[in-house]
């Protein structure tokens, strides 16, 4: 069985100013690109775009083989080599590519529109859903499905899903993903493009695990940023660089898987400089208990129908 080992991050006193910065490109003169000790110099934090570059977790089994989870190719592997000096080398990721945004507006104004965005606009009206479909882009699939695009704090298209309702909003089972990671075409945080330098310290953002909760959240309290990291295991180490410095409650899905999920994730999240901190709607309350009452893998959305009252 496969552990996954912790890794240490200092930042290096000395920097590399012939580096040229992974995350925006730029030449390190400055110094603003601070790499951390004992990893690969393309490795740390900038401060020119507020983006921390970080390795691929490390995993170990029981005989002392190191793995590393390979995102393209939805694989573990062993190619993992370290060297005598521990410099971590891993094999370089396939290059990110974009997906032009003129692709976005194109299934925009798709008629008719898919169920949940149907959905939202019997639900909490017309105004409140457009102003939400245009902060989200949301868009509506050739065949029905609801476009949630993943739009970076840098506003580049970075992938794509489609998923699918019925007319009660309520998720089915089907979903898309036509741009893969093998292509090139890896996710950030749905909603990433709301998340600025700006507003450190002055807004919170809010992350859960469904980009209909983040929608709704938005609806209903849009004093808040609302993030969402897609599914109980969405919130990889590739999307959190964004998040570095601000304030942000997560809110996973009723279950104790989903909430020790977040709770393990806390302490890193911590240590990057993220001020992060869990709403566990659980409780503390088991997945039976949670099933007996009714409300087991319950999301927020279902807090706000009983709690809110739609004008």
């Amino acid at each position: 069985m496969l552990q996954k080992t912790k890794l240490e991050l200092t930042f290096n006193s000395k920097r590399d100013y012939k580096l040229i910065t992974p995350c925006c490109g730029r030449n390190n003169s400055d110094g603003k690109f601070i790499n951390y000790k004992n990893l690969n110099p393309n490795y740390g934090y900038c401060h020119s775009c507020g983006k921390a570059s970080l390795p691929p977790t490390m995993y170990v089994d029981e005989n002392g083989n190191e793995y590393i989870w390979n995102e393209s190719e939805n694989k573990f592997q062993t190619d993992l080599i370290l060297p005598k000096n521990n410099i971590i080398n891993v094999p370089k990721a396939t290059v990110q590519k974009f997906i032009n945004e003129s692709i976005i507006w194109k299934y925009f104004k798709v008629n008719p529109e898919n169920n949940l965005l149907q959905y939202l606009r019997k639900t909490y009206g017309d105004l409140k859903t457009e102003d939400a479909k245009e902060t989200y882009a949301l868009g509506t699939s050739n065949d029905g499905g609801i476009l949630f695009w993943s739009i970076n704090s840098h506003l580049k298209v970075q992938k794509a899903k489609i998923a699918y309702y019925d007319k009660n909003g309520k998720r089915t089972n089907k979903f898309k993903v036509p741009y893969k990671n093998e292509d090139g075409y890896f996710n950030c945080l749905f909603g990433e493009h709301l998340v600025y330098e700006k507003i450190k310290a002055k807004k919170t953002i809010v992350l859960t695990e469904s980009e209909k909760t983040a929608i709704i959240g938005y609806i209903l309290f849009p004093q808040y940023v609302w993030v969402a990291y897609g599914g109980v295991n969405g919130l990889t180490e590739n999307k959190i660089s964004c998040l570095i410095g601000h304030n942000v409650l997560i809110i996973p899905d009723m279950s104790e898987n989903a909430v020790s999920i977040i709770l393990d994730k806390i302490p890193f999240l911590t240590s990057l400089g993220i001020n992060a901190k869990i709403w566990d709607m659980t409780e503390s309350r088991t997945d039976h208990q949670l099933k007996l009452e009714g409300i087991y893998n319950n999301d927020l959305e279902d807090v706000f129908r009983k709690i809110c009252t739609v004008q």
